[in-house]
């Protein structure tokens, strides 16, 4: 496509006051003061050139599911990607798969487990697209995007060309990238590349899966059965967006499961034991470098804050104490009372800081 193409096609796209609220999970926060579509590389570009020549913020939206729009909206241009299309190679026992950055996520899963590809299976039920799941190397019941993660293409906002980032360039660990970093709102991925195994076997490593899957009675699980295991618990938890379930109006977990030294585990028990007057078990994984993963949720409710916890129209779930929703009516203003009470409660009682997951837009 020509350059005149694309910013013949952003100049369609484009619209004033365009209300951000419907166009995320969470249903919550005001308008874009400019809003537009880019379907193609060539629109991206000239969606980009067209913001730096009025100096106007730009925020890139993709399926709108981390992320918390203030009340006032957003004084730029919202980018929502629009890129479509998968294409896939098959080479011997390894599957290699290139999804634009649009894709909606979950289908991109249940594609490839359809097809029996191994390394997507614990990354059911995740709402989004492709290209926000570098960003934050998404992840769930023991599995992230980086163990599959080949390479991907992003535009380099400061020279203004695309390049192409292997996965040993990204950066990645425990719920972050350099895109996360040391370079946010440098690049946006266009697509990304994955590498699945062919018939390969299912990870099931956490021991919540692990324990569900064994009641069910699958000594040697499909993919397939990996995957409605999944889907299975994470809508006990409400973590599936269902219009039908109000807990499931949120950005899924909200904080990160903080990662600590032993020693400051060790802290982190004793403080435990003192408000419970005896002896508790935390619920921690064991990581390389003598570290823990902690979870978020049971400090949380450990701190004073249960689910179903009420704060005006916002509220932690009912079902799970790491997810904060949108009750109705709910505004960002609530959402941000409520995290610093949370975060504030968990300090007070445990020492720990916690870490928010979504992206904050237009605060």
């Amino acid at each position: 496509m020509p350059p005149e193409a694309g910013e013949a096609e952003f100049q369609q796209s484009l619209r004033r006051n365009v209300p951000l609220a419907p166009m995320t999970t969470l249903g919550i926060g005001g308008e874009a003061h400019y809003f537009a579509d880019a379907s193609s590389v060539d629109a991206l570009i000239a969606s980009v050139a067209w913001a730096r020549s009025r100096a106007a913020p730009l925020f890139v939206l993709g399926g709108g599911s981390n992320i918390v729009v203030a009340d006032n909206g957003f004084r730029g241009l919202v980018l929502r990607v629009a890129l479509r299309g998968v294409t896939i190679r098959v080479e011997g026992d390894q599957a290699v798969v290139t999804a634009a950055a649009g894709e909606d996520w979950d289908h991109l899963v249940a594609t490839c487990v359809g097809h029996n590809w191994a390394g997507f299976e614990c990354l059911s039920g995740i709402p989004g697209c492709v290209g926000a799941t570098p960003i934050q190397n998404v992840g769930a019941y023991g599995q992230e995007t980086s163990e599959t993660l080949v390479s991907l293409e992003a535009l380099n906002l400061a020279t203004g060309k695309l390049e192409e980032l292997k996965a040993a360039e990204c950066d990645f660990g425990y719920r972050t990238s350099r895109f996360k970093t040391r370079d946010r709102e440098r690049f946006i991925i266009t697509n990304v590349t994955y590498q699945l195994a062919v018939n390969g076997k299912p990870a099931v490593r956490y021991l919540e899966l692990q324990q569900y899957i064994e009641a069910q009675g699958a000594a040697d699980p499909t993919l397939e059965q990996v995957r409605e295991s999944v889907l299975t618990l994470r809508r006990r938890k409400a973590m599936v967006i269902d219009p039908q379930d109000p807990d499931s109006r949120s950005v899924g977990s909200f904080f990160v499961n903080p990662v600590v030294a032993r020693e400051e585990f060790e802290q982190i028990k004793q403080r435990a034991d003192r408000i419970a007057s005896s002896v508790v078990a935390i619920p921690a994984f064991p990581l390389p470098n003598d570290r823990l993963k902690v979870s978020a949720a049971w400090l949380i409710e450990h701190a004073g804050i249960n689910r179903g916890y009420v704060h005006g129209g916002v509220g932690t779930s009912t079902k799970h104490a790491l997810a904060i929703v949108n009750r109705g009516g709910g505004t960002a203003r609530e959402i941000i009372e409520l995290k610093e009470l949370i975060q504030s409660r968990v300090l007070d009682a445990f020492g720990v800081a916690l870490t928010p997951e979504p992206v904050f837009v237009g605060f």
